[in-house]
């Protein structure tokens, strides 16, 4: 898969959006259970990393790869020790 094709597969771009970028006050479980069946959860969480870089969780929105953005943080932050 080139660039971003890996996104035609994506589960979430089948669902309502709303799941992976919810209001204040509302989890994530709901897009975290689409992401767990999802084909291209990797690519996903590699897209993430890419453009968030090693940004506080304070700048990051949504979910990706099955991660909120305090995961993701974490796990940015982890990767730079």
């Amino acid at each position: 898969m080139s660039n971003l094709e890996w996104m035609d597969q994506a589960l979430c771009a089948q669902t309502d959006p709303e799941l992976f970028f919810p209001d204040e006050g509302r989890g994530y479980s709901d897009a975290k259970k689409i992401c767990a069946t999802c084909p291209v959860a990797a690519e996903c969480g590699t897209h993430a990393q890419a453009l968030e870089g090693d940004l506080s969780s304070v700048y990051r929105h949504g979910t990706w790869s099955g991660q909120a953005p305090q995961g993701r943080a974490q796990i940015a932050k982890g990767s730079a020790a």
